[in-house]
């Protein structure tokens, strides 16, 4: 082939259109033979240009070139072996999009059936690499780099192969799984595709606040520290053998607030022996210092989860279950305060405490409720209830009633 007589002949600037086009067509996978191209408005260079190369006039609106016709004029002419040659000599060998889209797609295939080997095809870990195929995340997150991708999903599937944990620190998983402390923080590509499995086994159906990924991470068994969101109790006395105990028992004895977190639950926890006892449990922190107030030690054991059962207090609940108190809940009458007692009650075995339908229709109404609906899994007839009444009752409006049965409980 000549280079000089084949850039003479076809590379000229104004006939640059037709080697574009014919290029793109072989970047598709598309063939060159049969096809026409089209340029409309031609300057008339362009269609001066194409004249000359075709050896005839051309009329109408539009140019149209057969490049059937153009990679037989090489051919004839013995410019080169015809026109994909061409385009290769004045353009650069085209790249087949197409096949690579398929060399790409090949691959990402196999490193999801990698993973999904590598955990035994754990069926839930197999339901959230579905996910994050479908989702197209880890693309994204590798930017489409193939080794990027599986480096990501060996990483994730050794981390999620760990889950749920018993209360291992964030940054200790991750170092353990990954040698980097900070590979599931969030932000991390890492942090974002595991977290999606957490909140599937857990769950828990948002995590884009800060609150909700604690969420998340608390129902793995995950903490992303021992000291944030401690529990609150009141009168909740303790063995003296350890030290959440004696601090437990200093503040039962002076009837006052005590908080305890998490360090405190996982590494020395008190003992308890409440066989046959009542433990309440409140959402509002307003009820309990009600209840300091007015009862001081002579009010029952009261522990509040503050609007969300977060590590501390999941951690207390069990114990308290397990040193054989019987729980009773009380909480708001509204949409939220359903969705906590159903945590309360339904995985951690409470008993409602003024919580139910009948409860509910005789508390003076507050507020509209707001937000979607929930069932209450204890009483069928109250979120009927609440939907029929269309009002909160939030617990600050029974307070008196809830403090008369704190005192007759705790005098028993």
């Amino acid at each position: 082939m000549s280079g000089d007589r084949l850039r003479k002949v076809l590379g000229a600037p104004e006939l640059g259109w037709i080697i574009e086009k014919a290029r793109r067509r072989l970047e598709r996978g598309q063939p060159l033979r049969g096809a026409v191209v089209r340029r409309s408005a031609p300057a008339a260079a362009e269609r001066a240009a194409v004249e000359r190369l075709l050896g005839r006039v051309m009329r109408g609106a539009v140019l149209s070139v057969s490049l059937d016709e153009l990679d037989q004029l090489l051919r004839d002419a013995e410019i080169c072996a015809g026109l994909e040659a061409a385009v290769a000599a004045l353009a650069g060998p085209a790249w087949d999009r197409r096949a690579e889209a398929a060399r790409v797609e090949a691959a990402f295939r196999a490193i999801f059936e990698e993973a999904a080997a590598a955990c035994e095809r754990r069926a839930e870990v197999v339901a959230w690499l579905d996910d994050l195929r479908a989702t197209g995340l880890v693309r994204r997150l590798s930017c489409g780099d193939v080794e990027v991708a599986r480096r990501l999903l060996r990483q994730g599937v050794e981390v999620v192969r760990r889950l749920p944990a018993e209360g291992i620190p964030l940054a200790e998983l991750a170092a353990s799984a990954t040698g980097d402390s900070h590979a599931l923080d969030a932000g991390a590509p890492l942090g974002a595709l595991v977290i999606r499995f957490a909140a599937a086994v857990s769950g828990v159906a948002r995590w884009a606040r800060a609150a909700e990924r604690r969420d998340v991470w608390d129902q793995s068994g995950v903490l992303l520290d021992e000291l944030s969101a401690p529990v609150l109790v009141l009168n909740l006395g303790a063995a003296p053998d350890s030290l959440a105990g004696r601090v437990l028992a200093m503040h039962a004895e002076a009837g006052e607030p005590c908080r305890l977190a998490v360090r405190q639950l996982r590494r020395a926890p008190p003992r308890f022996d409440l066989s046959g006892r009542e433990v309440f449990v409140c959402e509002n922190p307003a009820i309990l210092a009600a209840a300091a107030d007015h009862l001081g030690p002579r009010g029952a054991p009261l522990v509040c989860v503050e609007g969300q059962v977060r590590t501390a207090a999941r951690l207390l609940l069990e114990r308290l279950r397990g040193a054989g108190a019987t729980l009773r809940y009380h909480g708001d009458f509204d949409w939220g305060g359903v969705r906590i007692g159903n945590v309360v009650i339904g995985c951690h075995g409470a008993l409602p405490w003024r919580y139910g339908a009948a409860d509910y229709r005789e508390a003076p109404k507050g507020v509209e409720l707001a937000g979607a609906p929930v069932a209450a899994a204890w009483d069928e007839a109250l979120g009927a209830a609440m939907r029929e009444d269309g009002r909160a009752v939030h617990e600050e409006g029974v307070v008196v009633a809830l403090l008369a049965d704190l005192r007759a409980a705790g005098a028993r």
